[in-house]
């Protein structure tokens, strides 16, 4: 009987999917969701996320840390690293009170959503979906300009 072995990144898309959050590739390849100001949601293991905060070199805050890895410990998040101005912790993403404080911490941003009647407002407009810009006629065989001598 053959076992399914989810994806990897399976659960860390769910994750995004379910709260419209954004998901980029990290420099290591890995899926990460991104926040703001240093900090990013990832897959920790196959049944966890985690949430990192990291700070920046010039502006060292570990008051910030502090007060983060105190609301998280006391919503039954696990720390997994702790330094001075920075840490990582992991939590279930099943349990809505420790998403919703991960979500929260990290500054994560939800992609906006059109409701149907804006939609239709704006098609009755004549608001089209955005093309992505081309440039047209620039390749290696042509010359996007003609260069002419002078003197």
């Amino acid at each position: 009987m053959p076992t399914h072995e989810p994806n990897r990144e399976e659960m860390i898309h769910t994750f995004a999917q379910q709260n419209r959050l954004p998901t980029t590739r990290a420099a290591d390849g890995s899926i990460v969701i991104p926040g703001r100001a240093g900090c990013h949601l990832y897959e920790y293991s196959d049944s966890e996320l985690g949430l990192i905060v990291l700070s920046d070199a010039e502006d060292a805050r570990p008051r910030r840390w502090t007060g983060i890895r105190k609301k998280c410990l006391e919503a039954g998040m696990t720390l997994r690293q702790n330094g001075e101005d920075e840490g990582a912790l992991s939590f279930n993403p099943t349990n809505r009170q420790q998403s919703r404080l991960a979500i929260k911490v990290t500054g994560a941003r939800p992609k906006r959503q059109l409701s149907p009647e804006h939609r239709a407002k704006l098609l009755a407009v004549g608001f089209q979906k955005r093309q992505h810009p081309t440039l047209d006629g620039v390749s290696g065989e042509k010359k996007p300009f003609e260069t002419v001598e002078v003197g």
